[in-house]
């Protein structure tokens, strides 16, 4: 948690619109990416940073609306690759596929008029399944087991904070695993924890999948595009040469089949630097993807690969001056500057 002074001096800072000035005059041509993951109407029992609530949702919908112009995924990678970012400009995303993309966050993007992608788990959408992680979130929430012994750790579970801080412990240690081992090992915390591994996730839950029909419905919209995320929410450094690019190839696939047209877009699973690779992009490319999204964080401009594009993650309770500063490239500028000044001159 950030302390009073960060945020009071982020809320000071963004008050001045300096931030907002500079962004207009000194590096309008560089992109912003945001990154969704579940946008809910009712607080998740255990919070997970993915999950990002209805109301903030819309304030930070409502400010991109004011201060950027916001384009489809598709149009900014053309226009970047031309060089035509001249203003301000943004382009919100959404991974892994949650049908609260649809019944919560869809009306408000509609009503806005304002385009998005979401990147699809395909082998999760129309399933009674969802992503691993959530299920350590649900049965996290319904255990009535007072702590968990695991890899060498007993983490404590006897207050909702506590059971946050271990679903964050355990999904870190879990992305080190190639993604079979991942799932076995999952099994065995669930089961451990009390709880059905195959416990079939309710319609209503916030951890739902999409379904076909609201695809369609999305898709027909001319608000929504799609791109893949990989068929089961695999780390693509993690596994094989053949199971990357059956991964990779299944996903896109899916996303034909379940919207009709071409998939040209993709968002690595986690999507820090160590988790693709070289051999990842090539398979990329040779699936037919023009473009993909990291979660590296930072502006984009005509310099940044086309297959390795920055993004900034926006998650549960981020505080709204810190988004504003985070979406006019504030903070990054302030790394590069500090960087810049801590380096030491050349001889």
């Amino acid at each position: 948690m950030k302390s009073s002074i960060y945020n009071s001096g982020c809320e000071l800072i963004a008050k001045t619109r300096i931030p907002q000035v500079m962004h207009r005059l000194a590096y309008c041509n560089e992109l912003t990416i945001v990154m969704y993951h579940g946008i809910i109407q009712s607080p998740l029992v255990v919070t997970d940073w993915c999950f990002v609530d209805e109301i903030s949702f819309g304030m930070q919908i409502k400010y991109l609306k004011k201060h950027f112009e916001i384009i489809s995924f598709s149009e900014a990678v053309e226009r970047m690759r031309n060089g035509k970012i001249k203003r301000p400009t943004a382009v919100i995303t959404f991974d892994d596929g949650y049908q609260n993309n649809y019944d919560v966050a869809f009306p408000i993007l509609h009503r806005e008029g304002i385009p998005a992608t979401i990147f699809l788990t395909t082998g999760l959408i129309n399933t009674n399944d969802t992503v691993w992680y959530c299920r350590l979130n649900l049965t996290l929430s319904q255990t009535r087991r007072p702590h968990i012994d695991w890899n060498g750790f007993k983490f404590d579970l006897s207050t909702l904070d506590l059971k946050a801080k271990t679903s964050v412990a355990i999904q870190e240690s879990l992305k080190r695993l190639e993604h079979s081992q991942l799932m076995t090992t999952m099994r065995r915390i669930i089961l451990q924890l009390g709880d059905d591994p195959d416990y079939l996730i309710e319609m209503d839950s916030p951890f739902r999948m999409l379904d076909k029909t609201a695809i369609a419905e999305m898709a027909a919209s001319g608000f929504i595009e799609f791109g893949a995320h990989t068929h089961n929410h695999a780390i693509l450094s993690q596994l094989s040469d053949k199971e990357r690019y059956n991964e990779i190839r299944e996903s896109i696939k899916a996303v034909y089949e379940l919207t009709g047209r071409p998939c040209r877009y993709f968002a690595y699973p986690n999507g820090r630097a160590e988790d693709y690779n070289s051999e990842t992009i090539k398979d990329l490319e040779t699936c037919g993807i023009q473009s993909a999204v990291t979660t590296i964080s930072g502006p984009n401009d005509i310099m940044t690969p086309p297959m390795e594009l920055r993004r900034y993650g926006i998650g549960a309770d981020l505080p709204m001056a810190e988004f504003q500063l985070m979406v006019h490239h504030f903070f990054s500028k302030l790394c590069r500057a500090m960087t810049y000044v801590g380096t030491s001159p050349p001889n």
